[in-house]
């Protein structure tokens, strides 16, 4: 009996909480602002955006471009928001709308 009360708070908990996620358009693990991808942008501006010997595009040397677009929108420290599907203005043959 009181493994199934259990149970039912916990499923009625998921539910609140599911509808709470949708109607206030949360992500749950995503971050408030663009600083907090700060960590996620420095490994890929060191591991992924980096010509084979290792030099940024940018530069072409091992330091980061100070107008590199990443760190500016890094920088702005702005809010993140989601604001629908991002695959809306594709058409069915993969073509922009």
């Amino acid at each position: 009996m009181l493994g199934t009360t259990l149970l039912a708070l916990l499923a009625l908990f998921a539910v609140f909480a599911f509808i709470l996620v949708k109607v206030e358009k949360l992500a749950l693990f995503a971050p408030g602002n663009t600083r907090g991808i700060s960590t996620s942008a420095a490994a890929y501006c060191a591991d992924q955006c980096r010509l084979t010997d290792g030099r940024c595009p940018m530069t072409g040397s091992r330091e980061r471009a100070l107008n590199c677009p990443l760190w500016k929108f890094v920088e702005a420290d702005v809010p993140t928001a989601l604001y629908g599907s991002p695959f809306t203005g594709l058409q069915a043959g993969g073509k922009l709308a």
